[in-house]
């Protein structure tokens, strides 16, 4: 929620709404890792309350529907404005490379990349992510019903969700053309969902994700090699080394990687 959103409906509280909208001050907001808000006593100031019951009244939706949305974006305004308190030492004392700057290092190996090339947000990290993820269990006692099995399980539940947005569409073109807003909406929200629960696995696993994503690619790219594998989708267990055609040819030994 904005101050722009509230303006509509003739708080005379305006500034103390998007105060507790931006970000609450300390003195206000509970502990990150405190009981939640009961239906009853949710802990809303007086500002925030008719800011509720006016968005509930011009909506026509229930009061506690609000609450709960509202609660969600003053609990999301104070973790953007966490990550922005975080991130400002690191620029200030020129900390580890961004994703731009590694991006660029990756497109001047492969040569230029095309202009309008689309890239990540650089200022948010898979440490960032885990980091939060714990925080979300702690908070809701979660943790518990973490176990590494229970993961994978959920985790293929919404790759199976994933899966539906592209049910019946045929081949899909880069960049979705002709998808409404709302199923692009979906679709991020569901690849979303399976990335949380593959960082949150491999928290519980003890697996550094980012590492191990490195380490794989750089197996990956000794299995195929660029110059023997451009342009074809074969599996690497099916491409001979150079000349390894002809020796059988000439009644050389069988390629074991085919044998």
């Amino acid at each position: 929620l904005k101050l722009s959103c509230i303006e509509g409906f003739g708080l005379s509280c305006q500034a103390c709404a998007a105060s507790a909208v931006e970000g609450m001050s300390e003195a206000t907001v509970p502990p990150r890792v405190a009981p939640p808000r009961s239906a009853d006593d949710a802990g809303l100031g007086q500002c925030e309350r008719e800011v509720v019951a006016a968005l509930a009244k011009q909506l026509s939706l229930e009061p506690a529907a609000v609450q709960r949305i509202f609660l969600a974006g003053v609990d999301h305004a104070q973790r953007e404005a966490k990550r922005r308190r975080l991130a400002e030492p690191q620029a200030s004392t020129g900390g580890a490379p961004t994703a731009e700057a590694t991006s660029a290092d990756a497109g001047a190996v492969a040569g230029s990349a095309p202009a309008g090339q689309f890239r990540f947000s650089p200022e948010v990290t898979l440490e960032a992510i885990r980091g939060e993820l714990a925080e979300f269990a702690l908070e809701r006692d979660w943790d518990q019903f973490h176990a590494p099995r229970n993961l994978v399980m959920a985790m293929v539940g919404e790759v199976g969700e994933l899966c539906e947005c592209f049910q019946w569409k045929g081949e899909v073109s880069d960049g979705l053309p002709g998808w409404t807003e709302k199923e692009r909406t979906h679709l991020s929200q569901e690849i979303a969902d399976v990335l949380l629960y593959l960082c949150r696995l491999s928290h519980k696993c003890r697996i550094d994700l980012p590492k191990a994503a490195l380490d794989k690619l750089m197996l990956n790219a000794a299995k195929y090699p660029a110059a023997l594998v451009r342009g074809s989708s074969k599996k690497y267990s099916e491409y001979r080394l150079e000349g390894s055609s002809s020796s059988q040819a000439d009644g050389g030994a069988k390629d074991p990687e085919r044998s």
